[in-house]
């Protein structure tokens, strides 16, 4: 059991569940009609970050347009 959760832990872990929180990112800005820009495209894509990930998704539900996801950032 250690040796699962270190493979959870580890940062390459880390970037495949980033990258899969990035692509359900872009498929809510998708479903809601919001037009991505291939520089916001790769702005999601590219960030490892499961937090900022995580608040981009949270403003996905509310924005008039994808811009508005890096309001703070």
């Amino acid at each position: 059991m250690p040796a699962l959760m270190n493979f959870f832990r580890s940062q390459q872990a880390q970037h495949a569940f980033a990258e899969v929180r990035a692509g359900d990112l872009l498929r809510v800005l998708k479903g809601r009609g919001l037009e991505v820009t291939a520089e916001t495209r790769e702005r999601i894509e590219s960030c490892k970050d499961m937090d900022v990930l995580g608040t981009w998704l949270d403003r996905a539900a509310t924005a008039s347009r994808s811009e508005e996801l890096f309001a703070d950032a």
